[in-house]
């Protein structure tokens, strides 16, 4: 259950370390996503169609769901999700080498040195982007096409992504983003300066992405599409927790 749930949250906090979202002020995104059913780590998860709304400020993260909200705050260097069916908030530290040291204590030596070798693998990305000089239009935007290849120790992510240059977007804030980011995946901090040189080539902001996951024997296939761009201050209640729910240990 830890490896499944710390996948997941990985998974979830490199694919925030790709986005271009960025510009001046806060920055609010509606996509909607299509999840093909799949098995992961013994449980089995049907196809998902949902909508998925994201603010993004200097200083935090909100991503929500039908099912969950996840907040990243940087300033307090921590990660809490909110499930809107068990009704429950898990917090965690933004550094992954704090869940191993806590995750390690308390368990066998085997167990730990298994724990460790799990983040390890995880821990272990690379990046590579291709444009491919195809164009078409999507929505109101104007879009190229590229070709994303992200591989890690537990498997390959390949994208086929649609970006825009109608949207303005700022480089420099990305920038920063990513070397918070980066602080909560430590294994990344060798090779980040070679990812960040690669995603810069894609020009703009994501409208449209498929993407095919090659995953421990399992093959995973999903799509996000940009509903909905603007800029603005972002509502106090976009990164607070849900009131009355109860507090977790992770």
């Amino acid at each position: 259950m830890i490896k499944r749930k710390l996948l997941i949250l990985m998974l979830f906090l490199i694919s925030l370390s790709l986005i271009s979202v960025f510009s001046y002020g806060d920055v609010y995104t509606k996509q909607k996503k299509h999840v093909d059913g799949m098995n992961i780590m013994g449980r089995t998860q049907p196809a998902r169609d949902f909508v998925v709304e994201t603010w993004i400020s200097p200083e935090r993260v909100s991503v929500e769901d039908e099912n969950s909200k996840t907040v990243i705050d940087f300033d307090k260097n921590i990660i809490r999700i909110a499930d809107h069916n068990e009704k429950t908030i898990m917090s965690m530290p933004m550094n992954f080498s704090e869940i191993i040291d806590q995750k390690s204590s308390g368990i066998s030596k085997d167990e730990s040195a298994e724990f460790k070798k799990f983040m390890g693998k995880m821990m272990q990305v690379s990046v590579s982007v291709k444009e491919t000089g195809e164009k078409k239009k999507i929505g109101k935007w104007n879009c190229t096409k590229y070709i994303q290849v992200m591989r890690t120790g537990m498997g390959e992510f390949k994208s086929e992504i649609w970006a825009t240059e109608d949207i303005d977007i700022d480089r420099e804030l990305y920038a920063k983003y990513i070397s918070a980011m980066k602080g909560t995946m430590p294994g990344m901090n060798e090779n980040m300066k070679e990812i960040l040189k690669e995603t810069k080539k894609i020009r703009g902001m994501e409208v449209y992405a498929e993407q095919t996951t090659e995953m421990m024997g399992q093959t995973m296939r999903s799509s996000t599409e940009l509903l909905e761009y603007k800029k603005g201050k972002a509502p106090a209640t976009a990164f607070e927790m849900p009131s009355g729910y109860k507090n977790v240990e992770f």
